[in-house]
């Protein structure tokens, strides 16, 4: 293997080289022994195809699923350099946090290179952790065997499962054996079951005897659970009383243990405060679950989306208990510490959020949940600007209507847009904001324009000629804003691709992604 890998990629310009650098070493870094692979400008390549399929891949619930676009980016990886595949699977996991796709990269290297000391050594830079080895093997397992989820259970078929070579085995191995009874007994069920079926598939030799004792213990499902603070509580809530007063003593007393102690996650206290307020905890405890749900650290521990906290926020602004308004000033404040204000993508830059605020738009985001297509723009609208971006808003129909939205509060703010629905008509002129923006002559960055049908290549309620949004377009970048990138996001997104990326750098996204921001972030970022 090379000790570092430089890619010169060919991206959204053509006139210009983007530079991709990975340095990926398995002995250490060392000045000798640098390759160079160049890709010459203008010229289609099959690594940025793979870089930029990966990555929309990312998108899909499951990577093990065998769609089409799926199976295609497997081929790729399989016909890459092997070279490049660990450079960009190394630089995948520890410079941008896509785990799952150095899992397929290194997983699809292993299924040719697997008994090779590099590709294991390899492997176990990417598999880190115990819980990490059953969604590799997910990763690995090839197309119609049988995986975690399935009506079977394990990496098995009518023939014999395809099993990694000796050297990937040695390197999970060795990830196996660090694991402990404690550490064990924290993972979540299906963790605990993915790991347990990794045993029984992979047979890694134990370490020493305590090892040796706790996989045979995690076989026989004989490691004692250890519940969370929030199992516990469910288990006292469930509890028969002798009077309401005791289960109320009971459960207030639970919530000032959790809080008090830092016991109860991030999580469980955001899915859980209306039943905290009525069990009419004091105001020292309701002070301090204020301040752990507005703290910054938390919010980006949790990492949690402002879509979550609208959720809660929604449901607890239909309540009429005390402390109310202290908890929806947390979740205010837990906002601007949100997924979406901590992005990299659209800082430092010059946008437009175009909106549809129609009916249809008041379908919920993936079809379940509180969640509404309606929400996502204002959300990030307001995001953006609480961060100090200078951010263009309006609502399309059939006219373009800028509006000024203010800099706080997020979620309240988003809140009151839903009484401006129909407001510019219930038509799609999404190429009016485009051609105002070319009549002021104004450059942007980026335009995003959030509705639930496919705006491009489509002509929506029988438009006439001069609407076509893609004309305008490739106008507004030729006289205004060459550099400009367009994001059309289809919220309904039946039968789309999640991501297709078009000439003239435009973007068309479909359904809802919780990473989209990620995604789109890394593919417009020159990489390094």
């Amino acid at each position: 293997m090379a000790d570092r890998v430089f890619l010169f990629i060919n991206r959204s310009r053509r006139e210009k080289e983007v530079v991709m650098k990975f340095n990926f070493s398995l002995k250490g870094r060392k000045p000798a022994g640098t390759h160079y692979t160049f890709v010459q400008a203008g010229i289609p390549d099959v690594r940025s195809e793979l870089y930029t399929a990966l990555l929309s891949a990312s998108l899909y619930t499951r990577l093990d699923q065998q769609e089409e676009p799926l199976l295609s980016i497997r081929e790729g990886i399989r016909n890459s350099d092997p070279e490049f595949v660990a450079g960009l699977a190394v630089w995948l996991r520890e410079q941008k946090h896509f785990s799952k796709l150095a899992f397929l990269l290194t997983a699809e290297l292993a299924a040719l290179r697997g008994n090779d000391e590099a590709t294991g050594q390899l492997v176990s830079r990417i598999v880190r952790h115990a819980a990490d080895v059953p969604v590799w093997l997910d990763c690995f397992r090839r197309p119609g065997e049988v995986g975690r989820g399935d009506a079977k259970s394990g990496w098995t078929t009518k023939g014999p499962a395809r099993k990694p070579g000796r050297a990937v085995r040695k390197s999970l191995s060795t990830v196996l054996n660090q694991l402990d009874e404690y550490q064990f007994s924290r993972y979540d069920r299906d963790t605990q079951t993915g790991i347990k079926e990794a045993l029984l598939f992979l047979r890694p030799k134990a370490a020493d005897r305590d090892q040796k004792v706790l996989f045979l213990k995690i076989q026989r499902d004989e490691v004692p659970a250890r519940p969370t603070w929030e199992q516990e509580w469910h288990a006292l809530h469930q509890q028969r009383y002798d009077s309401p007063e005791q289960r109320q003593v009971i459960l207030r007393d639970k919530w000032k243990e959790g809080i008090s102690s830092f016991r109860i996650g991030y999580t469980a206290l955001l899915d859980n405060l209306q039943p905290m307020l009525c069990t009419g905890v004091s105001g020292k405890v309701l002070k301090l679950a204020a301040e752990y749900l507005g703290n910054a650290a938390a919010v980006t521990r949790a990492g949690h989306s402002p879509l979550k906290m609208l959720e809660v926020y929604r449901a607890l602004r239909r309540i009429d208990q005390g402390g109310v308004g202290m908890l929806t000033e947390a979740l205010e404040q837990a906002a601007l510490h949100s997924s979406w204000s901590r992005s990299e993508f659209g800082k430092n830059a010059v946008s437009v959020i175009a909106m549809d605020v129609s009916d249809s738009m008041k379908s919920p985001v993936n079809g379940a949940g509180s969640w509404l297509r309606f929400d996502i723009a204002p959300l990030l609208a307001l995001s953006w600007k609480n961060r100090g971006d200078e951010v263009i808003t309006g609502i399309i129909g059939n006219t373009w209507k800028s509006m000024d939205f203010p800099g706080r509060p997020i979620l309240s703010g988003t809140d009151e847009l839903r009484l401006r629905e129909g407001e510019a008509g219930y038509a799609i002129n999404a190429y009016l904001v485009l051609q105002d923006l070319l009549r002021k002559r104004q450059a942007v960055d980026k335009v995003l324009i959030f509705t639930d049908t496919r705006l491009w290549d489509n002509r929506t309620f029988n438009q006439a000629a001069g609407t076509n949004l893609g004309e305008w377009w490739r106008e507004y970048r030729r006289q205004v804003a060459p550099q400009a990138k367009l994001y059309c996001f289809d919220l309904a997104g039946y039968g789309s691709k999640p991501l297709e990326i078009l000439e003239d750098d435009v973007h068309l996204i479909a359904g809802w992604h919780e990473n989209i921001f990620t995604v789109l972030q890394t593919l417009t970022t020159p990489l390094s």
